[in-house]
């Protein structure tokens, strides 16, 4: 004979895991894929930004790394002084990051959205950018 006790802990983990399966479904149903990156206010697609910027290819201490130049990127956004202003770096997942133009200068937006500086540490490297903010 069940007591009490043993009754209610089936029905409880049936609870739980229905809990997870449902905050799953709505977590991934409501991710939006973008395949713009918002510069300055605009909205870019990356052939566009290859269009018009110079593709290069830097030196980190992960080998080498090609994509477009982040200060034609900035130029071409429509930023006039380009070193009167800090960069905020946003990723998908929220996470971020602000460099200054001397920073910025140097990195490469590749074409899988990441962000990479020659020299700096890797958490200045920011994966699925979907936004550069201009401060």
């Amino acid at each position: 004979m069940k007591t009490g006790k043993e009754k209610f802990i089936p029905i409880i983990a049936m609870i739980v895991l229905l809990i997870g399966i449902f905050s799953t479904i709505y977590v991934n149903a409501y991710q939006i894929e973008k395949d713009t990156i918002k510069i300055n206010g605009q909205d870019f697609t990356f052939d566009q930004l290859l269009s018009n910027g110079v593709e290069q290819t830097i030196e980190t201490d992960e080998g080498e790394k090609t994509g477009i130049a982040l200060n034609d990127i900035i130029i071409y956004s429509g930023v006039d002084c380009t070193q009167c202003h800090e960069y905020t770096i946003k990723a998908k997942d929220g996470y971020q990051q602000t460099v200054n133009w001397d920073i910025l200068k140097t990195g490469i937006l590749t074409d899988y959205k990441r962000v990479f500086f020659p020299d700096t540490a890797h958490s200045f490297w920011v994966r699925d950018v979907i936004e550069i903010e201009v401060k």
